[in-house]
C-alpha cells in the first residue's frame, strides 16, 4: 500500500510530542527529519528517533525551505497543534509540495468564532454564546446565564480554558483567556454539562468519512482548574445516535470548506439538550486517535495523511472505514502535577497483552510544569478489550502500575480517573 513512498524524505514539524507520529512514518519505510527550535533532548523526544533533527524555528519558512531544498525533501507533516499545521502548509506550499489542507481551511478551524458561523449556516448545533466581538461587552456580561466556559478563540490543547460562575471568576478568566490568544480575541459560551466526545472524520477525494466517535471523561482532579481529558473510550455508547443525528450536517460542513482531502477532528458535548459541537480541528489529536481506528477498520489516518504530503495520494481507501467498532478501546492517559520526574515506571502493563502505549511526552529528568494544558500528561495507554465491563476491569489494573514520582518520592500523579463514571452511564 505504501510501498512508493520507501526512502521518501518527511519533515515533521514539531518534536515534542510527535514521537508516535515519526513511528508511524518508519513503518512506511520513510525518511524522517523533524524541525523545531526545542534544543533539549528530553523536551524534544522525536528528535531521538528521527533520521534527522534541525533545531530551527518551524515559523521560520525561508531557513527551512532552504534547507528542504539541500536535503531533497518530498514532503511536509505537522505534528500536533494549529501553530504547527500553519507552518507546515506554509513551508509545503513554498516547496511545491501537497498539503492536505489549505490556509484559509485551516484558519477557519482556528478561529472558534468563525468556525461557529459555519456550524450554523450547515445546521450543525453548536453551544450559546454570549461574546459577539472579540472581548466581550458590559452590557454582554450582564446578560450571561452562568455557568459559561472562556477561551482564547484561537488556541487549541485546553490552553486559556476556565470555567466561570459568576461575574467575578468571569472578569479573571476573560483576562486569563486574553493572555493566552495570539489575536487577542475569545469565546464565551454556555457551559454545556454532559459528556465530551471526539468524532473523528476521515476525507478523501471529497468524500467524509465518520471513523470513530469517542466519549471523553474529564479530569476530577480538583487542584486542576481546567478540562483535561481523563479517559477516551470507544466507541461511544451515543455514537448511533452521533450518526443519526448530526453527521450529515458536518459532511455538508466539510464540503462546504471545500475539504478534498485530509482529516477533522470535531469536539462537542452530549447533553439532556442534545449533541453540540464547540471546535475542530484538521489536525491529529492528542488522543491518537489513528491508533484504535486502524485496530478497528484497518485505515491509518495518520499514514494516509504523511502519504499525501509525500505524493498527493492518502494511498488507501475509505470502504473499511466505519464508526462502529467490534470491540472496545480506551486511550488512558496520566498527568503530572509540577515536578521534576525522578521515578518513571509501567513495565507491567506492557507484559499485558490488551495495553500498549499510546504516547509517551515525558521520562525520567523531565521537568513538568503547572500550566493546566496537556502538556502535564507523562504517558497515555491504548486498552483494548471485549466490552465496556472487561474494559473497565482492565483501566483500574493498568491504574495499579503506574508510577510517576520526585525524587522525594512523592507521586506527581493527578487523582485516577474513576471508572464509575462509566459504568453508571452503562
Amino acid at each position: 500500500m505504501y510501498e512508493k513512498l520507501k526512502g521518501k524524505k518527511l519533515l515533521i514539524v514539531g518534536s515534542a510530542f510527535e514521537s508516535e507520529i515519526v513511528k508511524a512514518a518508519h513503518e512506511m519505510g520513510v525518511y524522517v527529519i523533524v524541525v523545531d527550535n526545542i534544543l533539549d533532548r528530553k523536551e524534544a523526544r522525536a528528535k531521538e528517533l528521527a533520521d534527522a533533527a534541525w533545531d530551527i524555528s518551524y515559523f521560520d519558512t525561508d531557513a527551512i525551505v532552504q534547507k528542504c531544498m539541500e536535503s531533497g525533501v518530498d514532503g511536509v507533516f505537522a505534528g500536533y497543534g494549529e501553530t504547527r499545521v500553519i507552518a507546515a502548509y506554509r513551508i509545503a506550499k513554498t516547496l511545491g509540495k501537497p498539503f492536505y489542507a489549505t490556509e484559509e481551511q485551516i484558519n477557519i478551524t482556528r478561529d472558534k468564532k468563525r468556525f461557529k458561523e459555519e456550524c450554523i449556516r450547515y445546521g450543525v448545533p453548536v453551544p450559546r454564546s454570549y461574546c459577539a466581538g472579540n472581548i466581550m461587552t458590559g452590557e454582554e456580561k450582564e446578560n450571561v446565564i452562568y455557568p459559561v466556559i472562556v477561551k482564547p478563540s484561537d488556541r487549541s490543547g485546553r490552553i486559556g480554558i476556565s470555567v466561570c460562575n459568576n461575574r467575578q471568576e468571569l472578569d479573571a478568566a476573560i483576562e486569563f483567556a486574553l493572555s493566552k490568544s495570539e489575536t487577542k480575541a475569545i469565546v464565551v459560551e454556555e457551559y454545556l454539562e454532559g459528556t465530551e466526545f471526539s468524532a473523528i472524520y476521515t476525507v478523501k477525494n471529497g468524500i467524509s468519512s465518520l471513523s470513530c466517535v469517542n466519549a471523553k471523561y474529564i479530569t476530577d482532579d480538583q487542584t486542576v482548574p481546567n478540562l483535561l481529558c481523563d479517559c477516551a473510550m470507544a466507541p461511544a455508547v451515543f455514537v448511533n445516535d452521533f450518526k443519526s443525528k448530526i453527521d450529515s450536517a458536518i459532511a455538508d460542513l466539510l464540503n462546504g470548506i471545500g475539504m478534498k482531502n485530509g482529516m477533522a477532528n470535531f469536539q462537542g458535548m452530549v447533553t439532556e439538550k442534545g449533541i453540540f459541537v464547540f471546535e475542530t480541528g484538521l489536525r491529529i489529536n492528542g488522543n491518537n486517535d489513528w491508533k484504535i481506528i486502524e485496530k478497528n477498520n484497518g485505515i491509518n489516518f495518520a499514514k494516509m495523511l504523511m502519504a499525501y504530503s509525500l505524493c498527493g495520494d492518502m494511498c488507501d481507501d475509505l470502504s473499511k472505514d466505519t464508526p462502529f467498532f467490534k470491540r472496545y478501546y480506551c486511550t488512558l492517559p496520566f498527568y503530572a502535577h509540577g515536578g521534576i520526574i525522578a521515578k518513571l515506571e509501567f513495565d507491567k502493563v506492557l507484559a499485558f497483552d490488551w495495553a500498549e502505549i499510546s504516547t509517551q511526552n515525558a521520562g525520567v529528568g523531565t521537568e513538568i510544569l503547572e500550566d493546566c494544558t496537556g502538556r502535564q500528561k507523562v504517558i497515555a495507554f491504548l486498552i483494548e478489550a471485549d466490552n465496556y465491563e472487561q474494559l473497565l476491569s482492565r483501566i483500574r489494573e493498568v491504574q495499579k502500575n503506574v508510577v510517576v514520582e520526585n525524587e522525594a518520592g512523592i507521586s506527581l500523579l493527578f487523582k485516577n480517573f474513576n471508572p464509575n463514571k462509566i459504568a453508571d452511564k452503562l
